[in-house]
Order: structure tokens, then C-alpha cells, then sequence
């Protein structure tokens, strides 16, 4: 009788799982075939540089753009063996984002045990319009979000040469990810163990090390001393002049409140700060307020502490260092809360009040299966454009045989490299603005300028949509005289 339990037991477990799977497998099958219908094309001046990157390496040349991102370079050159150069980074986005689920899935199973959270992380993941915008970008988001959810994977499985392996790597592909680096410090300290921690520390430190100086080697190569002058210029100008920093902009904390409304909505983005808030408190109660506890819930509790604290601190480094324009910077924060929101239902879902309530861990998959559904339908008829809002603008001017000299402060490089018959001013400097309208009078109507804001005192012609959260809307204006 007990042999007969035990094996019907286990059947069970396995078809739930199997269910499980089909289910992520399916939903996957229909976001490729969705993701599949925009096209793979160059939206910005940094996706320019990294495919100009995998023909020639140089920093100083923008090739690309310091600090070299070497490792991100090495895979662009390994899927140039399959496709086209121009577009394999593209590529590597891509798959890289498809990665991302499954990570979120694998690291709330390793967290809690529970398929259904797995499974409705994995289906929250899929139906975020950030994580298409990344995918499609053609830049290292996406792939260093790959890294460190690995890297985070390691970490709570305690092997530390794996912790420093990915790590490594995810500094290499996208270095402004040092800040979550250095919260993963937090991981082996948390275990209050000193010879445990050192050996931890030194472990993932040396391999780290090692991907380090053999990037620093590669770059060397190509570059020489002159790297560092690049980058002390580089840096400068990042946080007091074109980066539009809290350093450099005192109104960035606002724009970043502003940006996320827009993009999640008020109410999205206070549900991430009180999920990784209570996770926080939840597991820092668990570990020092309430004594001694060895049980399963407050082990998973603490961890979750962990996670959310690291996803804090990149929160707090990306609102003061980075440019609140582009939320795609915020995309780890967005995953990690994934993670930490999908665990949380399920300690509700086995808790006493749940029990009482009669909800279980299939109630929750198929809520999530349903959130999705809906998010990928926002998404497919939300974006009746097809092509990135800087594409649609080069193929309405080549459209457009009066226009002759075009200024913009967007994807100034990629427009000069499309349009290479046009003249392409950078409105960064002020004799663009001059040369505008001199060209308007010598041949009106021939002078117009692209804009990422609105602009008074403007004759605004048409607009470009973004696709989706990420993207950025474009206008058009005509220069009068």
C-alpha cells in the first residue's frame, strides 16, 4: 500500500512538472514567433559601435565606445560566424534575452523548491516589453543580466568558482554592472562563517582576476596606454555632460520618478519597491529578531533578503549614475523583483492563512498564465510599428527627396552612416542651430531637424512611435526660414 502511494506520488510529481514545462515551452514558441516579426535592425548609436566592434576592436575609435566590453565583443564575433556581422550583436541580445526567463525560473525553483512560482516567474519574465527592448537592441543589457542571474544562481548553490566565472564574465560584457558586483560581496558574509567567507572571497576573486587581466590584455593590444586617457575623458563626460547623471543634472532623481511612471506606471513601480522592501524586512526579522530558527521558510527568507537587498543597491547606483532616458538600465532591478515576488507567493501559498483560504501553487500559475496572456496582448497591439523609431525616421526622409541636411541629437553616428549622401549635424554644438537655418534659406524646405523631445517654436511635421517600453519617440520638425 505504501509502495503504491509513494509511486503514484512520484507519477504525479513528474506529470506536474511535465505540465510545467509544456507550458513555458508553448508561451516560448509564441513570443519567437512574436519577437521574430520586427526586424533586426540597428536603433541606436551604441548598437552602431558595438557592430562596427566585431570588424575592427579599437576604444578609441568608438569601436566601441570605452570601456571596450570585450567579452560582449567576443560573442557578437562568435555569432558573426553564423550571421551577418552587421547584425550579430543583435543576435546575441536576442538569445540572451530569451535566457532570462528561464534563468528567473530556474533561481526562484533553487530559492523554493515550487514549479508553479518557477513557472509563473518564467511567464511574468516573457511578458515584459523591457525585456523585447533589450532583446532587440543589439546592445550588452541583455546579456549581462544573463550573467548575473547565473552568477546569482551559483552563489545561493555555494559554488563560488562558478560565482566568480559569470561574474567575470558580466563585467567584461557591461563593466557598469560593478555595482552588483560589488552587492554580491553580501552572499558569503551573510553565512556569518570567517573561514568560509575568505575562502569564498578568494575563490570567485581569483577567477574574476584572471578574466580581468586577460581583458585588459586584449584591450592593451589594440589600444595601449592611450585607454586610460580615453577613459579619464570618457568618464568625465559621462557624469558632468552628456550623460544626464544626478552627478551632472540635479533634476535626474525627478526624470528617473518621471521615466518609470511613464514606463511601468506608479503603481508597478511601488509594487517592486514594497516587494524587495518586504523581503528585506522579512528576512533580516527572520535572521536577527526572532532567535534561533532552522526552518525552511525563514532559510528561503533570508536568501530572498539577500537578493533583495542586491537589487536595492543597483536601484539606488542606477538612479544616481545613470541616465534615466533609457530604462533599460533598470532592467536587473525589474528581473530581480520578478524573482523575489514570485517566491513570495509562493510562501503565501503554503502558508496557514492560504491554506484556510484554499489557494495553492496551481491557483498562482494560472493567474500568471492569464497576466501574461493580457501583457502580450498589450504588447502585440500596442506596437503597430514594426521597425525602431530611428529606422522609421531614415526611411521617411530617403522617402522624402526635398529633405537635404538633417539636424539631430539622436543616433547622430547611425544617421551619418545610413544616410550618407545627407548632411547630418550633431545639435550638440551650437553652430548646427546656424547651419540649419542657412540651409533653410538658401532652399527652403530642405533643412529639418530630429528630436528625441518636443521642441517649441517648432513646425512639428510627424512623429515615430516607440514599438515598446525602452524605446524612445522621435519628432520630426521642419527648419523655416
Amino acid at each position: 500500500m505504501y509502495h503504491s502511494l509513494l509511486v503514484n506520488s512520484r507519477f504525479n510529481t513528474t506529470r506536474y512538472k511535465l505540465c510545467c514545462l509544456l507550458v513555458i515551452t508553448s508561451v516560448y514558441v509564441l513570443w519567437w514567433g512574436w519577437i521574430r516579426s520586427f526586424p533586426m535592425a540597428l536603433t541606436s548609436d551604441d548598437a552602431l559601435n558595438f557592430s562596427r566592434g566585431v570588424v575592427r576592436f579599437s576604444v578609441l575609435e568608438f569601436r566601441p565606445h570605452f570601456p571596450g566590453y570585450p567579452a560582449f565583443i567576443g560573442f557578437a564575433r562568435i555569432a558573426a560566424i553564423w550571421v551577418d556581422v552587421t547584425i550579430a550583436p543583435i543576435w546575441v541580445s536576442l538569445l540572451s534575452a530569451m535566457m532570462i526567463p528561464v534563468l528567473v525560473a530556474r533561481l526562484v525553483l533553487v530559492l523554493c523548491g515550487s514549479w508553479a512560482a518557477a513557472t509563473l516567474g518564467c511567464l511574468l519574465a516573457l511578458g515584459q516589453p523591457l525585456l523585447a527592448s533589450i532583446a532587440l537592441s543589439g546592445l550588452s543589457d541583455s546579456a549581462a543580466i544573463m550573467l548575473f542571474l547565473m552568477a546569482l544562481i551559483a552563489a545561493m548553490q555555494q559554488k563560488n568558482g562558478r560565482v566568480g566565472l559569470w561574474l567575470g564574465l558580466m563585467l567584461a560584457t557591461r563593466p557598469s554592472y560593478m555595482p552588483l558586483a560589488f552587492a554580491m560581496l553580501l552572499v558569503p558574509y551573510w553565512e556569518n562563517r570567517t573561514s568560509s567567507t575568505i575562502r569564498a572571497y578568494l575563490q570567485a576573486g581569483v577567477v574574476i582576476a584572471v578574466i580581468g587581466a586577460g581583458c585588459l590584455l586584449y584591450i592593451w593590444a589594440h589600444d595601449g596606454a592611450a585607454y586610460f586617457e580615453e577613459g579619464r575623458r570618457f568618464t568625465l563626460g559621462h557624469f558632468s555632460i552628456w550623460g544626464n547623471t544626478a552627478e551632472g543634472n540635479t533634476n535626474s532623481l525627478h526624470q528617473w520618478y518621471v521615466s518609470l511612471s511613464k514606463g511601468f506606471g506608479w503603481v508597478g513601480v511601488g509594487c517592486a519597491a514594497l516587494s524587495l522592501f518586504c523581503a528585506m524586512y522579512s528576512g533580516l526579522s527572520s535572521k536577527f529578531g526572532l532567535g534561533v530558527n532552522h526552518s525552511a521558510s525563514h532559510g528561503i527568507k533570508q536568501k530572498l533578503a539577500l537578493i533583495a537587498a542586491i537589487a536595492g543597491m543597483y536601484w539606488l547606483w542606477v538612479t544616481v549614475g545613470q541616465n534615466p532616458d533609457n530604462l533599460r538600465h533598470w532592467a536587473p532591478v525589474l528581473f530581480v523583483f520578478l524573482v523575489v515576488f514570485s517566491v513570495q507567493l509562493a510562501l503565501l501559498a503554503h502558508s496557514d492563512i492560504a491554506n484556510k483560504m484554499l489557494i495553492n501553487p496551481a491557483h498562482i500559475c494560472a493567474v500568471g498564465a492569464v497576466l501574461y496572456c493580457l501583457s502580450l496582448c498589450y504588447q502585440t497591439y500596442s506596437s503597430v510599428q514594426r521597425e525602431a523609431p530611428i529606422q522609421q525616421a531614415i526611411v521617411w526622409i530617403k522617402a522624402h527627396p526635398q529633405v537635404n541636411v538633417v539636424g539631430t541629437n539622436y543616433s547622430v553616428n547611425l544617421l551619418r552612416d545610413q544616410l550618407a549622401s545627407y548632411s547630418i549635424y550633431d545639435m550638440y554644438y551650437p553652430s548646427s542651430k546656424w547651419a540649419l537655418r542657412a540651409a533653410a534659406k538658401q532652399a527652403p524646405k530642405s533643412a529639418w531637424r530630429l528630436s528625441g523631445t518636443r521642441l517649441d517654436q517648432q513646425t512639428l511635421v510627424t512623429q515615430f512611435l516607440p514599438r515598446f517600453i525602452g524605446e524612445r519617440r522621435l519628432f520630426l520638425y521642419q527648419i523655416s526660414q
